[in-house]
C-alpha cells in the first residue's frame, strides 16, 4: 500500500511540475536576453532557498558530490538550451529538447537505479517519447539549434538521473532541494556577470520581472519534480513532466504567435494517450 501511495504521489506531483514547465520554458524563450533571464532565476532560487539550508540536515558525504555534479549539469544543459532557444522556434526547439528524454532515462533508471517499471507503463513511456519527437518532426530548424536541442535533450537524460540518485541519498528531500537552488545561482550568475559585463545592471533591470516571475515557477516545477523522484521511478517521471510540451504548444500558439499544425494535433494525441496509459498502470 505504501509503495502504491508514493507511486501515486509521484504521478500527481510530476503532473503538476509539466504544467508548469512549459511556462517556465516559454518565459525564457520570449526573453531578449536570455542569459539574464537564466541568471534571474538562479538568483530567486538562491535568495529563496539559502535560508532553508540553515534549518535542513546537512548534505551527507555520500551526497555531496552528486549534488555539485546535479548543479553543473544543469548549468551546462541550460546554456546549450538558451544556444537551442536563440536558434529556433520555441514549438520546435522545445519538443526536441525534451523528447528523447523519457525512454532513455526509464531505460537508464532501470538499469542503473534499480526502478521498476510495468511494461504497460514503459510502453506509456515510449508514446509520449514518440509524440513530443513528432510534435517537431518536418518543422524548419537551424542545423546548429538542432544540434543544440538534441545535447539539450541528452543532457536531460544525464541530470535526471543524477538528481533522482542524490536527492534518493539525501538525509531529507528538502536537503536536496535546498541546497540544489542554493547553489544554482552561485554557479551560473559568475557566468552571466562575465560574459555580460558592463551591462549586467541594465540587464537584470530590463528582464527583471519576466526573470522573477521565471524563478518563482522555476522552484514549483522543478522542486515538485525533485520529490517525485524520490518516491517515483525516474522513467515515470521524466515522461510525464515531457507533457509539458502539449501547454508548451498552446503557449507557442497563442503567447508566442507561432505557427502550428495538424502535425501538433497528432503528437498532442500520443502524448495524452501514452500519459494516460502510464497514470492508469503506475498507480
Amino acid at each position: 500500500m505504501m509503495a502504491v501511495n508514493s507511486a501515486a504521489a509521484g504521478i500527481a506531483l510530476a503532473l503538476l511540475s509539466s504544467i508548469t514547465t512549459a511556462a517556465a520554458h516559454a518565459l525564457l524563450k520570449a526573453g531578449k536576453d536570455k542569459l539574464a533571464i537564466r541568471a534571474l532565476i538562479g538568483a530567486v532560487a538562491t535568495i529563496l532557498l539559502a535560508p532553508v539550508c540553515l534549518f535542513v540536515p546537512l548534505p551527507s558525504a555520500q551526497m555531496l558530490p552528486w549534488l555539485l555534479a546535479a548543479n553543473a549539469l544543469h548549468t551546462i544543459y541550460q546554456l546549450v538550451l538558451i544556444r537551442s532557444y536563440q536558434a529556433n522556434d520555441f514549438a520546435v526547439a522545445y519538443p526536441v529538447a525534451r523528447g528523447i528524454a523519457p525512454i532513455l532515462t526509464a531505460v537508464l533508471g532501470i538499469a542503473l537505479l534499480g526502478d521498476r517499471i510495468t511494461w504497460p507503463s514503459l510502453i506509456g513511456v515510449a508514446l509520449v517519447t514518440i509524440g513530443v519527437l513528432s510534435i517537431a518532426a518536418g518543422r524548419s530548424i537551424a542545423r546548429d539549434g538542432l544540434i543544440a536541442a538534441i545535447t539539450a535533450g541528452m543532457l536531460t537524460t544525464a541530470y535526471t538521473i543524477v538528481d533522482a540518485h542524490a536527492i534518493r541519498l539525501a538525509p531529507a528531500a528538502m536537503t536536496f532541494i535546498a541546497w540544489f537552488f542554493t547553489l544554482d545561482g552561485v554557479f551560473i550568475f559568475p557566468i552571466f556577470a562575465v560574459a555580460r559585463r558592463g551591462r549586467i545592471i541594465a540587464l537584470l533591470r530590463a528582464e527583471g520581472r519576466q526573470g522573477v516571475l521565471a524563478g518563482i515557477i522555476t522552484l514549483i516545477c522543478f522542486g515538485t519534480a525533485l520529490i517525485a523522484l524520490r518516491i517515483a521511478p525516474v522513467g515515470i517521471v521524466s515522461a510525464l513532466r515531457e507533457t509539458s510540451v502539449l501547454f508548451a504548444v498552446l503557449i507557442a500558439a497563442f503567447a508566442l504567435r507561432e505557427r502550428v499544425d495538424h502535425r501538433h494535433a497528432v503528437g498532442a494525441l500520443v502524448i495524452a494517450i501514452g500519459a494516460a496509459a502510464i497514470v492508469l498502470t503506475a498507480a
